[in-house]
């Protein structure tokens, strides 16, 4: 198995790397810098194995060897720490090297926890004191080195530190956090922050390092890429940028300050620009005011500057031409010509269109007046309107009259009065007897004792019908003394000759009524029966719908009867006594509903709801609360109590609850001072237990402590030497001999050829361990020896990567060569793996969808023909279009439940816009994600968007030169059973998982019995040693 790469071996390596450099001349065989300050802060906490701190010393003392030591050239101190501080020894302290290396070789490591912060502010308050030996006017310069996550606050104190004048140097091994040795290092991050993760990168550290503490002037003698001003200072550099221009995010190029583009002005119209300043202009049309900010448009309508003939319309230093309302513009664009809707035709005048400027008004001819409609005309008749002298009749023409006369009268001469036409006078008239004059007729009449004949003329004696002497029932004809009966029309004589029977023509039925015939003689009239109206036709009826006619007050349904009606009501409502109105069923009211808390009534039925905080359940009528506890939707760290709706959050006994009312703090007595512990106190929750540094026995009063000799009792185990120290002891190997993890025992140097290292294909011997790799094409497995490929897994895997500006063109080339890495690791074909590809910067691009390529060579052509985007880095964006584009089916997506989906983040910085909303949407869709960063990438983010458990979806490189091997270990963890986290659970009474556990167990009892073997050995030697002491 591949050892882990600890601090001890990224010590040793520098040392070695140092000696490794060519030697100078003999003239410079040490470093001469100036005078230099340099406190080494090295971690011995109890991380830190005994011969990892071994190594740490070797690599001070052989750093050390290359300078100029002196009271007046470079000044060394060491202080070491874990959970308290140690000064080994100040600057004052040793101005010669054999001094130096001796002690150093006496520090015995503390072995405790890992205040970091409480060993810079040691360094920074006294290391570089000076009372402790540190000198006014000479670089200080800090380096530390530790190989775990700080225990207290780095961030406050390093800042103050650096502010103080102090460089730091943050060197990480493997465990370091990353985001701590930043917040540590002084700026650029890139000279000062090494998290070692290669033999490259150690060489390339040692080197720079060996450098930077030999003073070189790194503005003169290296390629240091400003872009304007470098700026020297010991042992580094700064570019720095010319007035008016700012320093990019590289720390090297600048960029001029545009004051315009930042908003940063007070132009009205026009900023232009220069570095760092700017100057105010107008647009075209307008002129700058003497405050040469803001501008005044150029008005040559007010200025009397133009020839139009009725209105000027100004334009910024221009105008044009328009005309009154009714006018319209000439084609020379100056004058104006009215527009006459008479003359076009465009009115709807009867008789006479008067014109107006794109108007008109209607008029009428003499002896007519204008309508209401101000367009047609009606005759003025002086007639109806009475305003004559007429005596009879009245003739009217327009605004005129003339008089008549009704038929026998004449019109006089004043046209006015009539006089009746007397024919009787005048002697026109054929009466035998008596003419009785009528205007312009007359009658005759008898004289007495005549009676006047039919023919109204001649006269006759006296009639005995006229005399009424005569028995008929109706009419008598009378002849000269005698007479004859008959009847009126529409009756018919009887056989007495005498009497009249009407002829009734409804009761013959020779009518043709509908309805009601109404006889009268020899005719008929028809009528229809109540609630019927007769027609035009004077025959047929028609219902009188009072309810069609809207003669009804019924408030919603009218059902009509034959000149009547009767109300109703919709469904829902019932009908009120007045017989008109409607009053809705509310069965709400009534209590006619079964609903749990509100019933909600519409017409004749209801509908069920919920109070607040509850909701309806499947049956439409109980409610169930709205647990969010139970629902997992709330953000209580520890207790959550529901109310309906809503909760609240609350604290397990010895926590209390934040100020953001969610999260808990634990009540720590021993951060806050309120125990009595000597030495170490372990906080619980509301209380705390004693306990000792390494090296102590607690006392009966569980609160003091009192130290151990370990050596002197003769149990310490070691399998050559004990070396007794005053926290404890360490075990020491003879040489040719590396101590173990244990501590204890030793083994010789090349454990591939001493031990059953069970690799595989080929072990690899490393300082004090050992790791299998696999031959070219297979992957080493989880068990760190056997061999394997995942070659089988079949996923959809789109790629994020990061095509910001600061990746730098070259080093996008290798990001495209780790995309190949990774595509070599997996079967690509149409029914295998799928693979797509997105880049992202400010804005997201996919290069290639997952159902557009089907062999690996394509994906590999495709991937080198990606062209580097620059810009931002909007990396929740890309998370955002992977969601919701990447993984569609119309990208190729296949069926998650068969089908594993997996993203890869590629990032080397800090992401503009937020991630955490996508990253979670992400792994909540399924989603498997894996987060690789380079150089600057924020370690909280990458975690954040990597998918349970981080350590194997998180990957990080301080350099871009390691990601191939990046691109190696992510191999084994794209196969479809880890990218789902999916573990196979075996019948454990299967008879295949019986044979295993007992391979398994006699296994684990053979290891066991060779632990017991040795034990045994060790016993009898020292049984011997004490023999040959008697």
């Amino acid at each position: 198995m591949r050892a882990p790469l600890t601090l001890a071996t990224v010590l040793f390596t520098l040392a070695v790397v140092s000696e490794a450099r060519p030697k100078k001349a003999a003239a410079k065989e040490k470093c001469k810098s100036g005078p230099v300050d340099l406190v080494f802060i090295i971690d011995s906490s109890r991380s830190v194995r005994p011969h990892e701190f071994e190594t740490m010393r070797k690599f001070m003392i052989d750093i050390i060897h290359e300078m100029d030591i002196g009271a007046a050239a470079t000044r060394v101190g060491v202080v070491q720490y874990s959970s308290q501080v140690q000064n080994v020894f100040s600057l004052k302290t040793h101005t010669r090297l054999p001094g130096m290396v001796k002690a150093i070789n006496e520090i015995i490591p503390l072995a405790q926890g890992t205040m970091t912060g409480l060993a810079i502010r040691y360094a920074m308050n006294v290391a570089f004191s000076a009372e402790e030996g540190a000198r006014p006017d000479v670089p200080h310069v800090a380096v530390i080195v530790t190989d775990g996550r700080p225990q207290d606050r780095v961030a406050e104190v390093a800042a103050a530190a650096r502010e103080s004048g102090i460089e730091i140097y943050a060197v990480g091994v493997a465990r370091a956090d990353m985001t701590s040795l930043r917040a540590m290092a002084s700026p650029p991050f890139e000279d000062h922050v090494f998290l070692v993760e290669s033999f490259d990168l150690i060489h390339q550290f040692g080197l720079q390092f060996q450098d930077k503490l030999c003073g070189m002037d790194l503005c003169l003698d290296s390629d240091h890429g400003c872009e304007q001003i470098c700026e020297s200072s010991p042992g580094s550099y700064h570019c720095l940028c010319m007035p008016g221009y700012t320093l990019n995010e590289d720390d090297k190029t600048c960029t001029p300050i545009d004051l315009c583009a930042e908003g940063k002005h007070d132009c009205e119209q026009i900023c232009n620009p220069t570095p760092g300043e700017f100057t105010c202009s107008c647009n075209p049309g307008y002129t700058l005011n003497k405050d040469e900010k803001t501008c005044t448009m150029i008005d040559l309508c007010a200025e009397g500057k133009h020839d139009c003939e009725q209105i000027c319309n100004p334009t910024p230093g221009e105008f044009t031409c328009a005309c009154d309302k009714g006018f319209t513009l000439n084609e020379d664009d100056k004058t104006c010509t009215m527009i006459d809707l008479c003359a076009e035709g465009k009115h709807d005048c009867e008789q006479i269109c008067y014109p107006t400027p794109g108007e008109f008004t209607c008029a009428c001819n003499f002896g007519f007046t204008l309508n209401e409609d101000d367009k047609t005309c009606t005759m003025i008749d002086l007639c109806a309107e009475g305003k004559h002298d007429c005596e009879q009749i009245c003739n009217p023409t327009p605004g005129e009259f003339t008089c008549a006369c009704n038929k026998g009268f004449t019109l006089n001469e004043d046209d006015k009065t009539c006089t009746m036409i007397d024919l009787c006078a005048e002697g026109k008239h054929d009466c035998e007897q008596i003419c009785n004059p009528t205007p312009g007729e007359f009658t005759c009449a008898c004289n007495k004792g005549f009676t006047l004949n039919e023919d109204d003329k001649t006269c006759t004696m006296i009639d005995l019908c006229a005399e009424g002497k005569h028995d008929c029932e109706q009419i008598c004809n009378p002849t000269p003394g005698e007479f004859t009966c008959a009847c009126d029309k529409g009756f018919t004589l009887n056989e007495d000759d005498k009497t009249c029977t009407m002829i009734d023509l409804c009761a013959e039925g020779k009518h043709d009524c509908e309805q009601i015939c109404n006889p009268t003689p020899g005719e008929f009239t028809c009528a229809c029966n109540k609630g019927f109206t007769l027609n035009e036709d004077d025959k047929t009826c028609t219902m009188i719908d009072l309810c069609a006619e809207g003669k009804h007050d019924c408030e919603q349904i009218c059902y009509p009867t034959p000149g009547e009606f009767t109300c109703a009501c919709d469904f829902g409502f019932t009908l009120n006594e007045d017989e008109k109105t409607c009053t809705m069923i509310d069965l709400c009211a009534e209590g006619k509903h079964d609903c749990e808390q509100i019933c909600n009534p519409t017409p004749g039925e209801f509908t069920c709801a919920c109070n607040k905080g509850f909701t309806l359940n499947e049956d439409d009528k109980t409610c169930t609360m709205i647990d969010l506890c139970a629902e997992g939707k709330h953000d209580c760290e520890q207790i959550c109590n529901p109310t309906p709706g809503e909760f609240t959050c609350a604290c397990n006994k010895g926590f209390t609850l934040n100020e953001d009312e969610t999260t808990c703090t634990m009540i720590d007595l021993c951060a806050e001072g309120k125990h009595d512990c000597e030495q170490i106190c372990n906080p619980t929750p509301g209380e705390f237990t004693c306990a000792c540094n390494k090296g102590y026995n607690l006392n009966k009063d569980e609160k003091t402590c009192t130290m151990i000799n370990y050596c002197s009792f003769g149990n310490h185990s070691c399998q050559h030497e004990c070396v007794s120290v005053l926290n404890g002891y360490f075990c020491r190997c003879n040489e040719g001999y590396t101590l173990q993890e244990d501590g204890k025992t030793c083994i010789p140097d090349n454990l591939c050829n001493t031990v059953e290292h069970g690799c595989e294909f080929q072990c690899v011997s490393t300082p004090g361990s050992y790791f299998c790799i696999c031959p070219e094409g297979q992957l080493l497995q989880d068990d760190g020896k056997t061999c394997g490929t995942c070659r089988s897994a079949i996923i959809d895997l789109v790629l994020l990567i990061d095509g910001s500006k600061s990746v730098r063109p070259q080093n996008f080339e290798l990001v495209k060569k780790f995309v190949n890495q990774v595509v070599d690791s997996l079967d690509v074909s149409v029914r295998g793996t799928r693979i797509g590809l997105v880049q992202y910067s400010s804005r997201v691009r996919t290069e290639f969808p997952l159902n557009m390529y089907q062999t690996a060579d394509e994906i590999k052509t495709a991937v080198m023909n990606v062209q580097y985007m620059e810009k931002g880095t909007m990396t929740g964006l890309a998370l955002k279009h992977m969601v919701e584009n990447s993984f569609s089916e119309a990208e190729g997506a296949r069926d998650a439940s068969r089908i594993p989906r997996v993203g890869l983040v590629f990032t080397d910085g800090r992401s503009q816009d937020d991630i955490t909303e996508w990253a979670k949407k992400a792994k909540d869709a399924g989603i498997t994600m894996y987060a690789v960063g380079v150089g600057k990438a924020v370690e909280d983010e990458l975690r954040e968007i990597a998918s349970d458990p981080v350590d194997k979806h998180f990957f990080y490189s301080a350099d871009f030169t390691a990601i191939n091997q990046i691109a190696e270990n992510l191999k084994l963890n794209v196969c479809a059973e880890e990218s789902q986290g999916e573990i196979e659970v075996k019948d454990p009474c299967a008879c295949e998982s019986l044979v295993e556990f007992q391979q398994a167990t006699m296994a684990a009892l053979d290891q066991l019995n060779q632990k017991l073997s040795t034990m045994t050995a060790r016993l009898e030697d020292l049984e011997n040693q004490l023999l040959t002491r008697k």
